[in-house]
């Protein structure tokens, strides 16, 4: 399979963040949202925080962003400011929407439950949470050497936690199906390992990505898109417990962030300024 470049656009600013909702979003090193459509014409644009982006989700045309600014902020699509969270403890450095519930993550180990404006549950995984994702009733979090598996239940308890598994791993991480795909520990590798607790999360395969640091990891359905310091965009196959490598792509610069919307199509934010969609084909 082959990568290739269907669409580029150059930018006044370092984009930084994406994620995606009906439309791709991204936050910029000096603090704005942008949002484009699927084809990368503009839509909207708005100052959200006085200085870069660290955190940003979105989710039934919400935008939830963050930085060392203040707590976490909420706005439509278009831009309009809906609300500010409480001010967390620690700056917050990641994001992470699942059915009603926002999780934000802290760099004091603090993990967030919101349901709308409210705080629902409050949790601390004890080292800082550059990245989680939500795969009820577990949480994983992570930094730079290790995963965490928390069993949570905020309906239950606001503050009662289990901690049930903790593996070597690092950010960032995403779910895909009964899968866990998980950056190794060293930054150059991904892992692919079971969605189970009864099988203690056990590590099918490992392949290694690049000679640099792996920056963005997006998965959809069973395939793994990866980019890093190199500029390579990678696609992986999730095929019988292991990944197969299914195209590369040069993008001749770091790849800050990337998000794919579908198993063939994907964006990537690069630190020339450039948002680049790149497809399968």
């Amino acid at each position: 399979m082959t990568l290739l470049v269907k669409t580029e656009r150059k930018i006044d600013s370092e984009p930084c963040l994406a994620t995606w909702s009906e439309k791709l979003i991204v936050g910029t090193d000096n603090g704005f949202i942008n949002t484009y459509d699927e084809h990368l014409n503009p839509s909207s644009s708005w100052m959200a925080h006085g200085v870069q982006l660290f955190a940003l989700a979105a989710s039934e045309g919400k935008v939830y962003s963050a930085s060392n600014d203040g707590g976490v902020r909420v706005w439509t699509s278009a831009g309009d400011k809906i609300s500010e969270l409480p001010p967390p403890d620690g700056d917050i450095g990641s994001l992470c929407v699942f059915g009603k519930l926002l999780y934000a993550g802290d760099e004091l180990g603090n993990v967030y439950v919101f349901e709308d404006t409210n705080l629902k549950a409050k949790y601390n995984v004890l080292e800082e949470v550059k990245d989680l994702e939500i795969s009820p009733p577990f949480m994983f979090t992570a930094r730079d050497l290790y995963v965490t598996v928390t069993e949570i239940k905020p309906d239950v308890s606001k503050d009662r936690f289990v901690t049930q598994h903790v593996m070597e791993g690092r950010a960032p991480l995403r779910i895909s199906g009964s899968k866990l795909v998980v950056t190794g520990r060293g930054g150059n590798n991904i892992q692919l390992h079971e969605l189970s607790l009864e099988k203690k999360f056990n590590k099918l395969h490992e392949v290694k990505v690049s000679d640099m640091i792996l920056t963005s990891l997006a998965v959809v359905g069973n395939m793994v898109w990866t980019g890093g310091w190199d500029g390579c965009m990678r696609r992986w196959k999730i095929d019988q417990d292991k990944l197969h490598p299914d195209g590369e792509i040069n993008l001749g610069t770091c790849i800050n962030s990337l998000v794919a919307t579908t198993e063939a199509n994907a964006y990537a934010l690069l630190s020339d300024k450039r948002i680049v969609n790149v497809v399968a084909k």
